[in-house]
């Protein structure tokens, strides 16, 4: 474990150097490696970082079919507690209740309902349960209004909404206790016990994991047999051996460089005698959508698959259109609201109303930013600092703006003069950007597409204040370059307005 850790880039040490600082004795859950020791805000008090799964796609899939069922169940119940049960009035009260079924889901999904980890308190699944069917109900009688397929009075609409909601809440009760308790999992090894192989065993200890780690394969004599759960079971020249006896049929490749010629080989005839060998990063890749950045190399990165849309000019040209029609649309549609706005800041304190700042764009172009103004006029004079919690310098009003993402909408403008595109990696600022690339690899990839004004990285993890939260975010935003496309952007999108409405992130 390390005994210092550095104030700025929360990187671990042995020994005293300069800008690290000693961490007190803490104790660490079992399993949790010291490499999740990082420093909060403040510089001195340690936190474990535990990295959390952000959706494993068969557990998505489990959850959407039983609601696709309890929406049914709802849509039945409903008319026949309204007008009977018989068939006949079933079936004719049921053409327009199928578009529940499609807006009911994206309603739920909007609210991030669908991601099966991240745990919500009681109370948050209900609040967010009710939001979600409130948005369906309503999109649903928008639907019924557009196109009147067939008869649906209001009390069959409401009294549906309620059942949704009510069924909606006992089956995420019940799926938390049988299907994240329960389930068969695959036997696997890891072949590699440094810090890949640990990463992504904490990862595989989930319950939602489809993978049951048996033991690690390791060629260092140090670790071999060593007291670690789990332990080291052999070499990877034993390999065959060692899953034979575990029953194991998968084995997770954690050693990202220096692979000798011995231990391909060890690789390859394992792969020949039927076990499936898959590279760590791919598993962590596809279990959380994030990229390693620690746990990859230039290898891996130039034969990984994906990265297609970066040369693709069809959809790159496409996505500039739509992008120039969806700017034109929001810039003509809001601008009362920017007028309000403009109001407001002038009103409550003196300076400028719009906030320009020079930002990194696509191929390291350098552009200026637009946003309304939310902190006190030369709240910058020092030089740039982090976004902090509670930040003293944002006005009364800029801290409404920046609440309800209002202060974003100037953004629109670079957008619609294609110096951004709606959705993308967040664009930052050069000075950051300097410091980020010198310690953060391949944090250079990000501007290889245009930044957007929502993006991956935003909608899955909290606002950046540190080189630590700027090295996660990269993790995503890795993935996105890796497998953009026009369908990930709408996913984002759709995820973008609950994440506004319930101002998850705002700072």
């Amino acid at each position: 474990m390390h005994k210092y850790l550095h104030r700025d880039t929360n990187w671990g040490h042995d020994a005293p150097l300069p800008g690290y600082v000693p961490l007190p004795e803490i104790k660490l859950p079992d399993g949790t490696d010291a490499s999740n020791i990082v420093l909060e805000e403040d510089g001195k008090t340690p936190r474990i970082d535990l990295e959390v799964p952000l959706g494993f796609p068969r557990h998505r899939w489990l959850l959407l079919l039983g609601d696709v069922v309890l929406i049914c169940l709802a849509v039945v119940l409903s008319i026949g507690l309204r007008t009977g049960f018989h068939w006949n009035t079933i079936s004719l009260y049921s053409i327009e209740p199928a578009f529940t079924l499609i807006l009911y889901p994206l309603a739920f999904y909007i609210f991030d309902l669908y991601n099966v980890e991240r745990v919500y308190r009681s109370w948050e699944t209900t609040f967010r349960s009710a939001i979600a069917v409130a948005l369906g109900a309503f999109l649903t009688v928008g639907a019924f209004y557009i196109v009147p397929f067939g008869p649906y009075g209001r009390g069959i609409m409401i009294m549906e909404a309620i059942l949704v909601w009510y069924l909606l809440n006992v089956w995420r009760w019940s799926y938390g206790i049988i299907f994240q308790k329960t389930g068969q999992k695959a036997p696997a090894l890891i072949l590699g016990a440094g810090f890949c192989g640990k990463s992504i065993y904490r990862l595989l200890k989930s319950p939602l994991s489809p993978y049951e780690v048996k033991g690690f394969l390791d060629d260092d004599p140090d670790v071999l047999g060593a007291a670690a759960s789990p332990t080291v079971m052999g070499r990877s020249d034993q390999l065959l051996e060692v899953a034979a006896r575990v029953g194991a049929h998968t084995v997770i490749l954690a050693i990202p460089r220096n692979r000798s010629v011995e231990l391909i080989r060890s690789i390859l005839n394992a792969r020949f005698k039927g076990i499936d060998i898959r590279d760590m990063a791919d598993v962590y890749e596809s279990l959380t959508g994030r990229i390693p950045v620690r746990s990859i190399g230039d290898q891996w990165l130039l034969f990984a698959q994906g990265f297609y849309l970066l040369r693709t000019d069809f959809v790159q040209r496409l996505k500039r259109v739509l992008d120039f029609l969806a700017s034109g649309l929001i810039l003509f549609l809001m601008s009362p609201i920017i007028g309000l706005a403009i109001v407001a800041i002038k009103m409550d304190s003196p300076g400028p109303v719009f906030y320009t700042q020079q930002r990194v764009g696509k191929d390291r172009q350098v552009f200026t930013i637009y946003k309304f103004r939310s902190m006190t006029y030369e709240a910058e004079s020092g030089g740039a600092r982090w976004a902090q919690e509670k930040d003293p310098r944002v006005t009364r009003v800029g801290k409404f703006l920046r609440l309800t993402h209002i202060d974003e909408l100037p953004q629109i403008w670079n957008i619609f003069r294609g110096e951004m595109s709606i959705v993308g990696p967040r664009p930052e600022r050069p000075e950051f950007v300097d410091v980020l690339e010198a310690q953060l690899p391949y944090y250079f990839v990000r501007h290889t597409v245009k930044p957007g004004l929502t993006g991956w990285a935003q909608i899955n993890y909290r606002y950046g204040a540190s080189v630590e939260d700027a090295r996660n975010k990269l993790e995503y935003d890795l993935y996105y370059v890796k497998n953009m496309s026009l369908f990930l952007d709408l996913k984002i999108l759709l995820r973008t307005v609950g994440v506004v409405l319930l101002r998850d992130g705002a700072r």
